[in-house]
């Protein structure tokens, strides 16, 4: 059961899952949606996909089915299939993204095929193709009793490890690691730039082993291993870094004060309340 696997919504996500199901040993056997070009780079690394522009039809020739498409168009595209009676109890339907849960395949669930939602807790790069990228990595997995173990299984296939998610919390797990992913990136990339208006060329060679070691340490300990001029009270510093920030880099001005004040709301009630409220008055004037 579930070994013919149709791709629906040939993203940077999809292509990777296309080859990762290959190499786990399922047939993929179609891929619909998206863009002509996007399915053509999948049917020229997994032998044997059909590309075929209608989910429908990709339907047909699957027992499981993988919709990357953008969260927001997840209960459309079930939707669509459900009006064209593309799924029955001979299949299996999971989503993979991590904001939403089992609603959005409500509509395949009432039509007789088995859901589950299976989220990969990993950013993937743009043309990705190396399941390698998955291998280790825990997966948020929302289904229902008789689905778990499947789902659990299909994970497992792909090198991943199975994390139980109850459907309420998706939302709030999601935006965890939007955090830890996204938002680090963000402050790691205005890092960056900065140290390369600085003059330093390499900017990796200070930054990587930092926000390594920094990531590390706040896992283990919480926001009380954060470090810096906010943890020491140090508003002159703080100052001093806007002021350089504003005459040189105006752009990141404000992104350095709102990740500032991120840091202050995390450990702000360790300092002195006088030194926290001359910190919050120079970051909200700033």
């Amino acid at each position: 059961m579930s070994r013919r696997v149709a791709i629906i919504g040939p993203g940077r996500v999809g292509g990777l899952l296309a080859v990762a199901f290959s190499r786990a040993g399922y047939r993929v056997v179609a891929v619909a949606g998206g863009t002509a070009g996007s399915r053509a780079a999948i049917t020229a690394d997994v032998a044997g996909v059909r590309d075929l522009a209608a989910p429908a039809d990709a339907a047909a020739l699957a027992d499981l089915l993988v919709l990357t498409v953008p969260d927001d168009a997840i209960a459309a595209v079930t939707r669509d299939l459900v009006r064209a009676d593309a799924l029955g109890e001979h299949q299996r339907v999971i989503h993979v993204a991590g904001s939403v849960g089992l609603d959005v395949l409500d509509l395949a669930r009432r039509a007789g095929a088995g859901v589950a939602a299976c989220h990969p807790a990993m950013t993937v790069p743009v043309g990705a193709r190396d399941p390698e990228v998955l291998h280790g990595s825990a997966w948020a997995v929302t289904a229902p009793d008789a689905a778990r173990g499947w789902a659990h299984g299909l994970v497992q296939d792909l090198g991943g490890d199975p994390v139980d998610v109850p459907d309420g919390a998706r939302v709030l797990y999601h935006a965890g690691l939007a955090l830890g992913s996204n938002a680090v990136g963000a402050a790691v990339a205005a890092a960056r730039q900065t140290l390369l208006a600085a003059g330093i060329r390499t900017p990796e060679r200070f930054l990587a082993p930092l926000a390594a070691a920094s990531v590390a340490n706040v896992l283990r300990d919480g926001a009380s291993a954060l470090t810096g001029p906010v943890v020491r009270g140090d508003a002159g510093t703080i100052e001093r870094h806007l002021q350089a920030l504003q005459a040189d880099l105006p752009h990141l001005a404000d992104t350095y004060r709102r990740l500032t004040a991120a840091v202050l709301a995390q450990t702000g009630s360790a300092l002195d309340p006088a030194a926290a409220a001359r910190l919050k008055t120079l970051l909200d004037e700033a």
